[in-house]
C-alpha cells in the first residue's frame, strides 16, 4: 500500500448513481441495466471508510507501542472496508459492461453505451486506487515525531531529576500546599514525562511512578483542609524520591 494520499482518497462522482442517471440520457433511462443499483451500493460501502482510522498519524502518539496499535487498526480497517470497496468495483465493471452491450443494441443508445463504458473505465481505475493507499508515509511521520520526543526526553531526564532533588528538599523543609505547587508538582511531572516517554524507563519504572498521578494534589486525593496534609505530602515526596534515585541510577 503506497502511493495515494489517504486524504485524497475520495469516491469518484463518476461512480455515483446520480452522475450515471445524468450521463445516460433519455434513451438510457428507457432501459433497465442494474448499473445504478451497483453504483449505489459502491457509494454506501465507501461511506463506511474512516480516513482517521486508515491514517496512523491522525492522532498523536508518544510511543512505538501506541503507533503499533494504530497501524494494526489501520490495516484491519483497510482489509475490512477499503478492500470491500475495491472488490465491489468488479461488480460495477461487470454491470457497466452488460449495460454497454445492452444499450449499444438499443436504437439511439450509443451515447448511453459510451456513458456506461466511462463508468467501467473509472471503476477499473478506482479499483487500483483502493489498492494503492499510502500507509508508509504517515507511519514514517509518526516514527520521526516519536524519535524527536525520545531525544528530548532523554536530554531532559538528567535535568528533571536534578530539579526534583532540589524541589523535594525545599518542600520537605516547608510541607505546605503552596510549597507543593512551587517545588513538587512541575518537577515531578517533568520526571514523569521523561519516564513515560522513554521505552526502557517506562518498562522499568512507569507502573509504580504513574501512581503519583502527575503529582497533581487534587488527583492524589489531597485536601487543603486536611490537618495531616503536611505528613501525607511529605510521605509521597519521600516515596517518589526513592524512585527518582533508582531512575537516576538506571543504565538502559
Amino acid at each position: 500500500m503506497a502511493g495515494i494520499d489517504i486524504y485524497k482518497f475520495d469516491y469518484p462522482k463518476e461512480l455515483t448513481d446520480a452522475d450515471w442517471q445524468k450521463a445516460k440520457g433519455k434513451i438510457g433511462k428507457l432501459h433497465k441495466t442494474g448499473l445504478g443499483a451497483e453504483l449505489t451500493r459502491g457509494e454506501a460501502l465507501f461511506k463506511s471508510v474512516d480516513k482517521t482510522v486508515l491514517d496512523p498519524s491522525s492522532n498523536p502518539h508518544k510511543t512505538y507501542e501506541s503507533l503499533a496499535d494504530a497501524v494494526k487498526a489501520a490495516k484491519a480497517h483497510y482489509a475490512d472496508k477499503v478492500l470491500a470497496v475495491s472488490k465491489h468495483m468488479d461488480k460495477i465493471i461487470a454491470a457497466a459492461d452488460a449495460a454497454s452491450a445492452k444499450l449499444k443494441k438499443a436504437v439511439g443508445g450509443g451515447s448511453a453505451a459510451k456513458a456506461a463504458d466511462a463508468v467501467k473505465k473509472m471503476a477499473e481505475q478506482f479499483r487500483v486506487t483502493c489498492k494503492s493507499l499510502d500507509l508508509e508515509t504517515p507511519i514514517a511521520k509518526v516514527k520521526a515525531d516519536i524519535d524527536k520526543k525520545n531525544m528530548l526526553a532523554a536530554k531532559l531526564m538528567k535535568q528533571s531529576i536534578s530539579k526534583w532533588a532540589t524541589g523535594a528538599k525545599a518542600f520537605l523543609s516547608d510541607p505546605t500546599w503552596q510549597s507543593w505547587d512551587s517545588n513538587v508538582k512541575q518537577q515531578g511531572r517533568s520526571v514523569s514525562n521523561s519516564v513515560a516517554q522513554l521505552q526502557e524507563y517506562r518498562a522499568q519504572f512507569w507502573k509504580d511512578f504513574e501512581k503519583f498521578k502527575g503529582f497533581d494534589a487534587t488527583t492524589l486525593g489531597l485536601s487543603k483542609d486536611d490537618p495531616k496534609l503536611g505528613d501525607k505530602m511529605s510521605k509521597l515526596v519521600k516515596l517518589a524520591t526513592v524512585q527518582v534515585k533508582a531512575i537516576a541510577a538506571f543504565k538502559p
